[in-house]
């Protein structure tokens, strides 16, 4: 039951709360009104029982040697019954109650309770002289009952306009923190946008306000400007150092080149010269593959989408891997369907290729194989490239899409070897192109890519 409240939203639970604590007060008030109500009920009738008894006596009068009787008497005013005896007991005039048998010895000044088939009487009797005539009785009867049936009545309302206020008190309840809590809504689906679309020039819109829930708004807008700030100093920093680090490292190539065009270079200077141009080799690459990342990053890489013969590209991108995988002794065979014409950026297709072959010689078995797969539909074309290394182990398979991750940075080596940068390039290409990748892996079996990107007409794009 716990669990579940914590699952419900907040304008569940304020409307539990705000119905909760209404029903409650209702109940509380409820309660306390019939029980006054009771009370009250009861003095009432004992008091109007009393008055209309003493009342009574005006109506009574000895005249011209008879004692007179006015017929008010007999009508029944608020219920009561009001009957004239003599004093030996013998009813003289008035009305007593049908269902009222009860032979009532008389308590002049007392008010007598009795209760009869579930009927509860109060009866009061009361005396006086009348000149020239001697003493005589007058007694009230009343039922408690009838007159609680008003009260009943009252309880069997409450009982059927509870359950409506329940209903009301929800639907204006719900309305009621639906209204209040709409800025939060908003904050939530624009933050929402914000992460789904990876946009921080986006901005939380509030419309004008100064309570709380706006003044958290403009402080995430304020957080969001310097998060935007800081990211583009970022992107643009990273981009200044790549462009910067490609003079020297063309200079140092260009050197290592020179040297070891001389015959004069023997033995382990050549070692050590050659060392250093792959090892300049290889960094040249990452400086570059950073600076095409952080132009990605700010939309400043022309996609240049064009129709081109796919099929044909892919053999020339195998081909030209080969020669590095033949040093592995690693064997690529290809699966690709002919004549398959895309609408794409080709040298984006030939990276992307390049990239996760690569990735497969780089983290391949010895005389292991890669399967290269290319096949279309009418709505799409999918890539596939297979191989029977060494896995990825489950919970690094999410994380390879970071830049510069790498499950085990001691198992790539040699000529190939990877700077956690390349499947990051190759999740971007297949994002320009509108299409999806993902991975398949079993560690010690071998791992599978497999991208799907859509058909399409466009002819150029600039992301």
């Amino acid at each position: 039951m716990k669990r579940l409240y914590k699952e419900l939203s907040v304008k569940v639970k304020l409307t539990l709360l705000y119905t909760t604590f209404m029903i409650l007060t209702s109940i509380a008030s409820l309660t306390i009104l019939l029980s006054i109500s009771s009370s009250q009920i009861v003095t009432s009738v004992q008091n109007r029982l009393e008055q209309q008894v003493i009342k009574s006596f005006q109506h009574i009068e000895w005249d011209d040697g008879e004692l007179e009787i006015d017929s008010d008497i007999m009508d029944i005013e608020n219920g009561i019954y009001i009957s004239v005896y003599q004093e030996n007991g013998q009813l003289l005039y008035g009305k007593i109650p049908y269902d009222f048998n009860f032979s009532v010895q008389s308590k002049e000044g007392v008010m007598q309770t009795l209760e009869q088939n579930g009927v509860k009487w109060y009866v009061f009797d009361s005396s006086a002289q009348i000149e020239y005539y001697g003493k005589i009785l007058i007694r009230g009867i009343v039922s408690v009952t009838k007159a609680e049936e008003s009260l009943n009545v009252l309880i069997h309302t409450s009982f059927i306009l509870l359950p409506l206020l329940l209903l009301v008190t929800i639907f204006v309840g719900y309305r009621f923190t639906s209204h209040a809590l709409k800025p939060v809504d908003d904050m939530t689906k624009s933050v929402q946008d914000i992460c789904e679309k990876k946009d921080l020039s986006k901005r939380i819109v509030l419309d004008a306000g100064n309570d709380e829930i706006h003044r958290l708004g403009k402080l995430l807008n304020q957080m969001l400007e310097q998060l935007e700030q800081a990211f583009k100093r970022e992107k643009q920093f990273t981009s200044d150092v790549s462009h910067e680090l490609r003079t020297p490292i063309s200079v140092i190539l260009s050197h290592c080149e020179l040297l070891l065009e001389r015959d004069t270079l023997q033995g382990e200077e050549r070692k050590e010269v050659e060392v250093i141009f792959r090892k300049t080799n290889n960094m040249a690459q990452l400086v570059s593959q950073i600076l095409m990342l952080s132009r990605a990053d700010r939309n400043k890489i022309p996609v240049q989408f064009e129709e081109i013969p796919l099929s044909e590209l892919v053999e020339m991108v195998v081909e030209e891997q080969e020669q590095f995988s033949e040093k592995k002794g690693i064997t690529i065979t290809m699966d690709i369907q002919p004549d398959i014409f895309v609408q794409a950026d080709e040298t984006l297709m030939i990276r992307l290729f390049s990239n996760l072959i690569e990735n497969a010689i780089s983290y391949g078995k010895e005389n292991g194989t890669i399967i290269v797969r290319l096949y279309e539909d009418e709505t799409q074309w999918t890539g596939q490239i297979e191989d029977n290394g060494i896995g990825i182990p489950k919970e690094h398979l999410e994380k390879i899409w970071e830049r510069f991750y790498r499950v085990d940075p001691a198992r790539s080596e040699g000529q190939n070897s990877s700077s956690g940068l390349g499947l990051s390039m190759v999740q971007w290409i297949v994002k320009v192109h509108n299409g999806t990748i993902f991975v398949s892996s079993e560690e010690g079996i071998g791992t599978c890519f497999t991208f799907h990107i859509p058909k399409r007409d466009q002819k150029k794009e600039t992301f």
